[in-house]
C-alpha cells in the first residue's frame, strides 16, 4: 500500500501539489522549531518571525487539506482514499509541531536574563533538541524514499527522547533552591519537546502503517 500511495504523491497533479506543499511546511516547522529552542536557551530575541512562519504553516494546512479533498472527489480508488487520510493527518501534526513551536518561543516573555546559560540543565535540553533534529531528518528520508526501517527508527527514538523530557522533572526535584519561574520554564519546555517528538512520531507512525494513529490534542 505504501508503494502505491508514493507513486500517487508523484503522479498526480493535486495530490503532488499537496504533498510538496506539505514537505514544504515540514521543512517550515523545523526551521522554527529550531530558531525557537536557540532563541529561549540564549534568553535573546532573533530576526526570525516565529508568528508569521507559523500563520504561513496553518495557512498552507488549509490549502493541502483543499487540495487532497479536491483530488479525492475527482478520484475514488482505495489508493487515493489513503493518499489523503495520509496526507492530511500529516499536515495536522506539522500544525501542531508550529503551535508547540511557538509556544517555546513565548516562553521569552517570562525568561529572566541568562536563564539557561551555562545552567546543569542546559546538557539536557541540548540532548533533547539534538534527538528531535534527528527525528525531524529521519522522518523527512523516510517519507521521501519510502523508508519503513526509518519511520520504524523515528518511532523507536521517541520513546528515549519522551524518558529524557522525564529527566527534566528528576532534575528539578535535585535542585530545591530552583526559582519558581526557573521551574515553570523546564516544566513547560520538557512538555512542548515530549509533544513536538509526539507528533514527528505520528508522521512517521502514518509511514508505516498509513491506518494505525496516535492522536494528541
Amino acid at each position: 500500500m505504501l508503494k502505491e500511495i508514493l507513486e500517487l504523491f508523484k503522479k498526480e497533479d493535486l495530490l503532488k501539489q499537496a504533498m510538496d506543499e506539505a514537505n514544504e511546511m515540514f521543512n517550515k516547522a523545523e526551521f522554527i522549531f529550531k530558531a525557537a529552542m536557540e532563541m529561549v536557551t540564549s534568553c535573546k530575541e532573533s530576526n526570525v518571525d516565529i508568528y508569521e512562519i507559523d500563520q504561513e504553516i496553518d495557512d498552507m494546512e488549509l490549502d493541502v487539506r483543499q487540495k487532497a479533498i479536491k483530488h479525492l472527489i475527482l478520484n475514488s480508488r482505495k489508493e487515493d482514499v489513503a493518499a489523503t487520510i495520509v496526507l492530511t493527518d500529516a499536515v495536522r501534526d506539522i500544525e501542531r509541531i508550529g503551535d508547540y513551536s511557538k509556544s517555546i518561543y513565548e516562553l521569552l516573555d517570562i525568561c529572566p536574563t541568562e536563564f539557561i546559560v551555562g545552567s546543569e540543565g542546559l546538557e539536557l535540553l541540548e540532548n533533547i533538541e539534538s534527538q528531535i533534529l534527528e527525528i525531524f531528518a529521519l522522518t523527512r528520508e523516510a517519507n521521501r524514499d519510502g523508508d519503513i526501517q526509518k519511520a520504524k527508527k523515528v518511532m523507536e527514538m521517541q520513546l528515549e527522547i519522551g524518558k529524557e523530557c522525564d529527566k527534566i522533572f528528576v532534575y528539578m526535584s535535585l535542585k530545591p533552591d530552583l526559582k519558581n519561574v526557573h521551574a515553570v520554564i523546564y516544566v513547560l519546555l520538557s512538555r512542548y519537546l515530549k509533544r513536538i517528538s509526539s507528533h514527528i512520531k505520528n508522521i512517521a507512525t502514518n509511514i508505516v502503517n498509513p491506518f494505525q494513529r496516535t492522536d494528541l490534542k
